[in-house]
């Protein structure tokens, strides 16, 4: 694995380290070339989303803290099954979750969130897959896992992920939904939820009221109606559609992306490492064609300002970019800019048809449309 030092590297004019400034150049144009992205990632792309840390003296933790004075609890016990065990540790659950929900939803997606939905918008981009339970993906644009969900009222909530159109997939579940505890029926986490859930309660699941009500006019015996939770995943708990998200990460193993992008991740999940582990496999083996006839690999990067621990690791990476990865996607796109420059040209709307402005190549004009004036040595087509 190779280490690309990002702030030292822009810095430098050294000779000795030219080739170094090479590599990190060239791992820019292997993302703007690439056809087949699959991106991994974690809490290092939402740093400067503006998220306050929960850990800080004045973070969420101790504001909730100082309304559960008595509980025992750690900042790593707040996302663990455990809590569920005790009323009051529950309720410091929901307390301390619909205040992270507030931040999240006031917090604006980063320049990493915004170049993932560019790989997307652009078709280099099969698949994303985060921890991250903030939605912001969703917020730019992307088709993720709990887009689609199905209709609470006759007891689903499961989520429908379709392998081509979903592009984001949460790991982790969405802070932005909540699911009964009894029937899996998901709603939106709404104001009147945060609500409750500020003040420790958890609201009744509106599926299995429904279904108990039912029941009762049929004169049959009511059943369990569960309660409302956090649709996020805990320590220790299983993904409620981990099924679905299984079958997917095959499938997308078996595409054989050609770059593995490592996102703001330390690693440390089970799961997520054997899905790199994987997918990093599979951008090793790329399969014959008639562009590559002895096959080939393709790179995986890992870009996050710690080094992937462990030597479980060794061999995985072809490349380590230690550094922000807003600073790097940055880097990325200048470079993007240069190589590809068809990728970043700008849009706009004549007499309501979408146009792009490009330049004419080789002589060959580009076919006009009809009643738009072209300019020397520039032509419009329809998007």
């Amino acid at each position: 694995m190779i280490t690309l030092d990002l702030a030292h590297l822009l810095a430098s004019t050294s000779e000795e380290e030219a080739p170094l400034r090479r590599t990190l150049t060239s791992i820019s144009h292997n993302v703007a070339k690439s056809k087949k992205t699959v991106v991994v990632s974690g809490a290092g792309i939402s740093c400067s989303c503006g998220i306050p840390d929960f850990r800080s003296s004045d973070g969420l933790y101790n504001l909730v803290k100082a309304r559960y004075p008595s509980t025992f609890v750690t900042g790593k016990d707040l996302f663990s099954s455990s809590l569920f065990r005790s009323p009051d540790s529950t309720s410091l659950f929901y307390s301390f979750i619909a205040e992270l929900k507030l931040a999240v939803s006031a917090a604006e997606p980063s320049a990493t969130h915004r170049f993932i939905k560019k790989l997307d918008d652009k078709g280099k981009l099969m698949r994303s897959y985060t921890q991250n339970i903030d939605g912001m993906e969703k917020r730019v644009g992307m088709k993720c896992s709990t887009s689609v969900v199905s209709s609470a009222s006759s007891g689903g909530g499961g989520v429908t992920m379709d392998k081509k159109l979903t592009k984001n997939i949460q790991l982790h579940g969405d802070i932005h939904r909540v699911r009964c505890m009894v029937c899996s029926a998901s709603y939106e986490f709404t104001e009147e939820y945060v609500e409750m859930f500020r003040e420790g309660d958890a609201p009744d699941c509106p599926a299995c009221q429904e279904r108990t009500q039912d029941r009762i006019a049929r004169s049959k015996r009511p059943l369990a109606a569960g309660v409302l939770r956090p649709a996020i995943v805990l320590y220790d708990e299983n993904h409620p559609n981990g099924d679905l998200i299984g079958s997917i990460q095959t499938h997308d193993i078996t595409r054989t992306p050609d770059l593995l992008l490592v996102l703001g991740t330390s690693l440390k999940v089970h799961g997520l490492k054997r899905l790199v582990k994987e997918l990093a496999r599979g951008v090793r083996s790329l399969p014959v064609t008639a562009a590559r006839p002895n096959g080939g690999r393709g790179r995986v990067v890992f870009v996050n300002k710690t080094p992937p621990q462990g030597a479980e690791w060794k061999g995985v990476f072809d490349y380590w970019v230690k550094g922000e990865c807003d600073e790097w996607v940055g880097r990325v796109e200048e470079e993007w800019r240069k190589v590809k420059k068809g990728d970043w040209e700008v849009q706009a709307t004549l007499d309501g048809a979408q146009v792009v402005k490009v330049a004419s190549v080789g002589g060959v004009k580009a076919k006009k449309v009809a009643g738009i004036p072209k300019s020397k040595g520039e032509s419009f087509f329809l998007r």
